[in-house]
């Protein structure tokens, strides 16, 4: 098994109750089968408190106010610091912490829903890229019986040169991310037409693609989305309206260490969800993911007078990337572009 992770994943620790934004606060918390058992069964002095916390017909934590019923008054976890981290459930064990499984090899990122590795990536001497482990482990081998080496095979040397391209400083980010928009497109069409070995042959050239009115356009996606506060949905229409009004390339612009952090989360976002094509076929839809999601931050960082820029992205992922319906709404609008 192959083991690539996002570089100094393994660095990352819960800063728990000086978390800016809990991830115990606003989401519903889904509990696993194994999990939900063990909370069921439990005994002792905590158990009433426990299980008065836990839906176990809907297999979630019961929300007071938003807030999980587990997270006390100081912002720390009371099943975590009575029980230990060993009763969590799956998703409290593993968040902000994402896991991508192709057949022999197992991708792991930082989630950027997370202020904490929010803090990481942008920190100013933290370049983005993986590191790679490996030993004869092999889980589950037969869930991959169907797996199409051939083309995981393009998608990873796809997605390698969308990186070379995200990572050359001599051209603009906004050209970078309008050639990797033009190579997914003609990827996409290399797959549909089952002209798989041409994939490798796609051109990354600049293109003039991601055009002003075309960001504008579809942050509309964005303002139709559902919400987990109001806010949200009025700062993202605060800052369509805000475009329309000044010089979108002063977004487009920024200087070069702020260009330099927008690089870093088209990575993460590349490396995060592009090679998930595999499974369905979506290979322009998840490239535009990762660029439109970039270009959309350097918009709203840009109208909201360059505030705080670390809360603006874990607020976006928070809104965006954590909901189903959410990434299905910009899969639909990209796919409908084909």
């Amino acid at each position: 098994m192959i083991y690539r992770k996002q570089a100094d994943y393994n660095k990352f620790k819960c800063i728990a109750d000086k978390c800016p934004k809990s991830c115990c606060v606003g989401w519903q918390i889904m509990i696993d089968e194994a999990s939900l058992k063990r909370y069921k069964d439990s005994e002792g002095d905590f158990s009433k408190r426990l299980k008065s916390s836990v839906d176990f017909k809907d297999g979630c934590f019961i929300q007071n106010n938003t807030r999980c019923s587990m997270l006390n008054d100081n912002g720390l976890c009371d099943l975590h610091s009575t029980l230990g981290e060993e009763n969590l459930c799956i998703t409290c064990k593993q968040y902000p912490r994402h896991i991508e499984e192709f057949q022999d090899l197992r991708e792991y990122s930082l989630s950027l829903s997370c202020p904490e590795a929010v803090r990481l990536l942008l920190q100013s001497d933290y370049d983005f890229h993986t590191t790679e482990t490996e030993d004869e482990n092999w889980d589950n081998p037969d869930d991959f019986e169907d797996f199409d080496f051939l083309i995981f095979d393009k998608l990873e040397y796809a997605r390698d040169k969308m990186f070379e391209v995200a990572s050359d400083k001599s051209i603009s980010l906004l050209e970078r991310m309008s050639i990797i928009q033009s190579a997914a497109l003609q990827l996409q069409c290399c797959y549909d037409e089952g002209e798989i070995f041409e994939m490798d042959d796609v051109s990354y050239v600049s293109t003039d693609h991601l055009t002003y009115d075309y960001c504008l356009h579809t942050m509309d996606a964005l303002i139709s989305m559902e919400v987990l506060e109001e806010s949200w949905k009025e700062s993202i229409i605060k800052t369509k309206d805000f475009w329309k009004n000044n010089n979108w390339t002063i977004a487009m612009n920024p200087d070069s260490d702020t260009s330099f952090i927008f690089e870093k989360v088209l990575k993460s976002l590349l490396f995060t969800y592009f090679c998930g094509a595999i499974y369905d076929g979506q290979i322009y839809a998840r490239a535009m993911i990762a660029v439109m999601s970039t270009c959309w931050l350097m918009m709203i960082y840009s109208a909201n007078n360059n505030s705080n820029l670390n809360s603006i992205i874990y607020l976006f992922s928070r809104e965006v990337e954590h909901s189903d319906k959410n990434i299905n709404t910009l899969i639909e609008l990209f796919e409908s572009e084909l």
